[in-house]
């Protein structure tokens, strides 16, 4: 993976106010954690952030920090707060990490080919977007392929079958489902449709028809 790297600079004014004011000049408030040391609070350039999130696949990034009185530190990016409302940035979690240390990262998977269910009419559907995985910082990965081109309708792919190298520890249930494909929806919807018009016909009560017969009655 390329190496990403970030100016960060100490900051010792804390709460709101100031971490508003710092927000207002273009700057993100992080920490960095981790390593048996202790927290120490950064502030951070948002767009410069934003342009890594922005060319990365995963939020689970692994960032040389520059700090200053500290030299370099390799972290890893593990959690990004976002406005509820707005999805701004609002503060990095930054990991300590040592390159012969395994870290528990996210990576995303992607899916390659055509599979041979869809070009039939059926549809794929991706249910696992990412998986967990441990490894050393230097075998990190962009992403894992998988091939769904031999997925007909019915068939389904699990994490075992990404077949990842021994770098790579999984943290997930190697039996999970990571795509599969199902039949069109339009095809179970018409017959969901057809079997609930059959039960309404069938369940009818001419209940109209009875209170008109005993007024005819009277």
């Amino acid at each position: 993976m390329e190496d990403v790297k970030l100016i960060a600079k100490k900051r010792d004014l804390e709460g709101t106010s100031n971490v508003r004011r710092m927000r207002k000049d273009g700057l993100l408030p992080a920490v960095i954690y981790g390593a048996e040391k202790d927290p120490v609070s950064v502030e951070i350039n948002t767009h410069d952030f934003e342009q890594i999130l922005h060319h990365s696949a995963s939020e689970s990034i692994i960032v040389d920090v520059a700090l200053d009185g500290e030299g370099t530190i390799s972290t890893l990016v593990k959690d990004v707060q976002h406005h509820p409302v707005s999805s701004d940035l609002m503060h990095v979690d930054l990991l300590r990490i040592a390159a012969n240390k395994p870290i528990a990262v996210e990576i995303p998977v992607v899916l390659i080919g055509e599979s041979a269910g869809v070009k039939a009419g059926g549809l794929i559907d991706h249910v696992m977007h990412s998986i967990d995985v441990e490894c050393l910082p230097g075998d990190m990965v962009e992403s894992f392929e998988i091939d769904v081109s031999e997925l007909e309708i019915g068939d389904s792919l699990n994490v075992s079958d990404l077949k990842l190298s021994s770098k790579f520890k999984l943290l997930v249930d190697e039996e999970s489902i990571v795509a599969s494909v199902a039949a069109p929806r339009v095809e179970e919807e018409l017959e969901e449709e057809e079997a609930e018009g059959a039960e309404g016909e069938g369940g009818a009560e001419p209940e109209v028809i009875t209170e008109k017969k005993a007024e005819d009655a009277e």
